[in-house]
């Protein structure tokens, strides 16, 4: 009798956490649906904003990177960039502009050979070339912004004031 109450005590105290697993687990899955959702129906010039947003912030700390030698955040930031901009913006650039021209895919080349150069510099530890490829993928968003985005004032500002 007793051996039969433990038995049965282990197998509902297993159905109990299988059970409670696979609420967790649908319960993840529809908050990414929700959230998918969500994003399906922001604007692209909006996505297009918060990912340039969020580009500005990585530059802010691939900028401290490059200043400190820090190679391990220089590689970091550079594939974060790499991601976020040579993809990810470039992408919903085209998408928000139809017809888009010769100037924008040779600025965005730049880009992009700046950001490769600057992930090599970073693997290599090459600290003078780290902070020239730096200055010309500074150079390459100041471009593509001074032809793009008419509505920004002066060059850009990646220096950190420290807010992490």
């Amino acid at each position: 009798m007793k051996n039969s109450l433990i038995i049965l005590t282990l197998i509902l105290g297993t159905l109990t956490a299988i059970a409670s697993c696979k609420k967790s687990k649908e319960v993840k899955i529809e908050k990414v649906e929700e959230v998918e959702k969500v994003q399906a129906n922001v604007p692209e010039q909006r996505a297009l904003a918060g990912t340039m947003k969020k580009a500005a912030i990585i530059m802010r700390r691939l900028a401290r990177a490059v200043e400190n030698n820090n190679w391990v955040e220089m590689d970091m930031w550079t594939q974060e960039l790499k991601d976020g901009i040579g993809f990810s913006c470039v992408k919903l650039y085209m998408i928000e502009n139809n017809d888009v021209s010769d100037e924008f895919t040779v600025l965005s080349n730049k880009f992009n050979s700046a950001i490769n150069k600057l992930i090599l510099c970073s693997k290599e530890q090459d600290t003078d070339n780290a902070n020239l490829e730096f200055d010309n993928l500074i150079k390459s968003c100041d471009a593509c912004h001074e032809s793009f985005n008419k509505e920004m004032e002066g060059p850009l500002d990646f220096i950190d004031s420290g807010g992490g």
